[in-house]
């Protein structure tokens, strides 16, 4: 076994391993902090699917209701001077 085609292979896997270290010390935070996200979107999820909705409940709409006219826009593109 020659010395050097050893020291090569034990070099790589050593950056190969500082890679993989880096690359885990960046996402065990993110997995950390996104963790309460997730389990407070189960509670809310629970939350919601227990509120009781009634199926024949009709949305009111008054009788006397009237659209505003909007007025119509002008298409002039010269400045408008107001007095």
């Amino acid at each position: 076994m020659n010395t050097g085609e050893s020291a090569l292979s034990v070099g790589k896997f050593l950056s190969g391993l500082s890679r993989t270290l880096g690359v885990a010390n960046q996402v065990i935070p993110l997995v950390e902090q996104t963790r309460p996200l997730f389990k407070n979107a189960k509670n809310a999820y629970k939350v919601i699917k227990n509120i009781p909705i009634k199926k024949n409940d009709k949305v009111t709409v008054e009788k006397n209701y009237v659209p505003i006219p909007q007025e119509k826009k002008t298409t002039n593109n010269s400045p408008q001077f107001f007095i």
